[in-house]
């Protein structure tokens, strides 16, 4: 297609710029990486400007610089690179001075340069930044004459308010009435997301309320890598069977049930299996941290990792005799669907959006069933369990979600709202 007669994107990056400072990247983190990746690289047939937004003010970065800056994340965060594992301040410097070089373009010049294309902007927010501020994003419109198109991630704030921060379902809220109000179309990440939205809508929202078109597109899902030969266990830890959970601390992953159950383990220090948690501290999580740094019960059994690369965890998640997810609520099932792209079972909460993406190999169970957990751990660790092994066959018919697949949703979803007239009220 010539690029000159496809609608040009303006890829927000915002967050991607935040999170830059990052050892490893969030779930949301990987998709905004994966989305700049694929529209801002050489083979991109839509002409794509990464741009940050202030309130309503885009400023876009020099298109060579904002390739090298998303290069240096994706190897900061993969690692097993000289790239990878840069969490001193050099590396983290390094860069942002990548960030900082070249050109940037703003206000009259970037109107000026889009009017080259024969279709307006659309602006593309994949992060939920800003949403919630419904006027910065009719400032860019007008500004632009731009369509606009989001990513929506989850309704886990509206949905259940108690495992968030306070603030969150205030301004989810907020973006949702965004969404229905000056937004194009929306990308979500699984079933489970659009039918939560379509439920809130009709229950939350007057008959007739504008709604956007929505399109699913599962996120793409890549082995993790490792390190061939490396040692990243501790001396204790390493002659045992062990698990792993994996993702940010907070209340909505259920580590408190896990770590409960791991304390119970403490009265069998011989057979128990070990427990590495790997994942940033989040909010609310007071409990959890105060069993991981002060619980006598723990200290053998458990060890914490706050600060991994994807190449780090991969090692440790190759010998590991499954992943555990508990979680009570999610909106893609994420680190499920790497651990089954990486060949390692999975043990997760019997919720929907796992259901979804994992099908029928993972173990489910209820995220609450303490002792239904502990007979299917016990079992896992066991050399020869009869459940394990019948779960890797299982995994031999999976097939992991394509980023090709997801673009092609989001490249008909771009076209569509080109073709449209763009006049919202």
């Amino acid at each position: 297609m010539d690029s000159q007669s496809s609608a040009p994107l303006l890829l927000d990056i915002s967050r991607l710029v935040w999170s830059a400072r990052r050892t490893g990247p969030s779930g949301i983190d990987r998709v905004e990486l994966a989305y700049a990746e694929y529209f801002l690289g050489a083979e991109s047939r839509r002409p794509a400007y990464a741009v940050v937004h202030l309130m309503g003010w885009i400023f876009a970065m020099n298109p060579a610089s904002a390739r090298r800056f998303i290069q240096k994340i994706s190897a900061r965060w993969h690692g097993g690179s000289s790239e990878g594992n840069a969490g001193r301040a050099p590396g983290v410097l390094g860069v942002y001075a990548m960030l900082l070089s070249g050109r940037w373009m703003a206000g009259l010049e970037l109107r000026l340069r889009l009017k080259r294309y024969r279709q307006p902007p659309i602006f593309l927010v994949v992060s939920h930044h800003h949403l919630s501020l419904d006027y910065t994003i009719r400032r860019i419109r007008r500004s632009f004459r731009a369509r606009c198109v989001c990513f929506l991630h989850d309704l886990i704030p509206i949905e259940y308010p108690e495992y968030v921060q306070p603030n969150r379902e205030r301004r989810h809220r907020l973006a949702t009435r965004t969404i229905t109000r000056v937004v194009d179309a929306v990308i979500v990440n699984s079933k489970t997301t659009a039918y939560g939205f379509r439920q809130y809508l009709l229950s939350e929202f007057e008959p007739g309320t504008r709604v956007p078109n929505m399109h699913v597109a599962l996120p793409g899902v890549r082995a993790f890598p490792y390190q061939q030969g490396a040692q990243p266990l501790s001396s204790e830890m390493s002659s045992v069977p062990y698990f792993i959970v994996l993702g940010t601390i907070e209340p909505k992953k259920n580590h408190l049930m896990l770590l409960n159950l791991w304390a119970r383990f403490s009265a069998d220090k011989v057979n128990a299996p070990r427990l590495l948690v790997i994942g940033a501290r989040g909010w609310e999580n007071e409990q959890v941290v105060d069993m991981l740094e002060r619980s006598r019960r723990l200290r053998g059994l458990v060890e914490e990792h706050n600060h991994m690369d994807d190449a780090a965890i991969g090692t440790l998640l190759k010998q590991a005799r499954a992943l555990l997810m508990p979680s009570i609520t999610e909106g893609f099932g994420l680190p499920v669907a790497e651990a089954l792209a990486s060949g390692v079972p999975v043990i997760c909460s019997d919720i929907a959006a796992f259901r979804e993406v994992g099908g029928e190999v993972p173990e489910y169970l209820d995220p609450l069933d303490l002792f239904g957990w502990r007979n299917v751990i016990i079992e896992y660790s066991r050399v020869d369990s009869e459940r394990r092994a019948a779960q890797l066959e299982r995994m031999a018919r999976w097939r992991a979600p394509q980023w090709s697949d997801h673009f092609e949703v989001v490249e008909n979803a771009l076209d569509e709202v080109a073709k449209s007239d763009g006049v919202l009220e």
